[in-house]
C-alpha cells in the first residue's frame, strides 16, 4: 500500500506541474493577444479619428473633455476662431484647446506660439490643451514645457480614448 501511495503522490506533483505550466502558457497567450488587439483598436481609433472632418473633430473632443471632468466645454472653433477650438473650466482652471486633426503633418513651434499668445491675451485663460492625431516637434515639446502646455499627440489621445472606454 505504501508503494500504491509513493506512486499516487508522485503522479500527483506531476499533474500539479504539468497543469501549473498551462495554466500559466494560457495567461501568457490571454496577455498576448489582448495587447495585439490594443494595438488593432488603437490603430482603428486614430484612423478614425484622422478621417473626421475638422468640426467632428472638435466636437468629439470637446465630448472625451466632457467624460475627463471638463465643465462648461462649449466648441467655438471655426473661421475666426483666434487659434482656440474649445473653451471649458477644470477645477479653478479657464481651458483653451486647439485640435488639429493632421494625418502626417507635424504640429510645429510656429502654431504653437499663436496658441500661447492667443491663449493668454485674448481668452486669459489659465490652462492650455494642444490636440493633434498626429506629432509635434521638438521646437513646439520645448516651447510647450516652458509655457505648461499640455500636449496630447495621436499616441496620447488613443491611450486616453481606450482608458475611459
Amino acid at each position: 500500500m505504501s508503494e500504491l501511495a509513493s506512486i499516487i503522490e508522485t503522479y500527483s506533483y506531476s499533474i500539479l506541474y504539468v497543469i501549473a505550466i498551462a495554466v500559466v502558457l494560457l495567461l501568457l497567450t490571454l496577455i498576448r493577444f489582448k495587447k495585439r488587439r490594443e494595438r488593432k483598436i488603437k490603430g482603428l481609433t486614430l484612423a478614425r479619428l484622422k478621417s473626421m472632418n475638422p468640426r467632428e473633430f472638435e466636437h468629439t473632443m470637446a465630448e472625451l473633455l466632457s467624460r475627463l471632468g471638463y465643465k462648461d466645454v462649449k466648441v467655438i472653433g471655426g473661421s475666426g476662431d483666434l487659434a482656440v477650438d474649445i473653451i471649458a473650466k477644470y477645477k479653478d482652471d479657464r481651458v483653451v484647446v486647439q485640435c488639429k486633426r493632421y494625418t502626417s503633418k507635424k504640429v510645429g513651434s510656429p502654431e504653437l506660439q499663436m496658441f500661447i499668445g492667443m491663449m493668454v491675451t485674448e481668452y486669459k485663460a489659465s490652462k492650455g490643451i494642444y490636440i493633434t492625431t498626429s506629432s509635434f516637434t521638438k521646437d513646439a515639446i520645448e516651447l510647450a514645457r516652458r509655457h505648461r502646455i499640455e500636449l496630447w499627440d495621436g499616441n496620447k489621445l488613443i491611450d486616453i480614448l481606450m482608458n475611459i472606454s
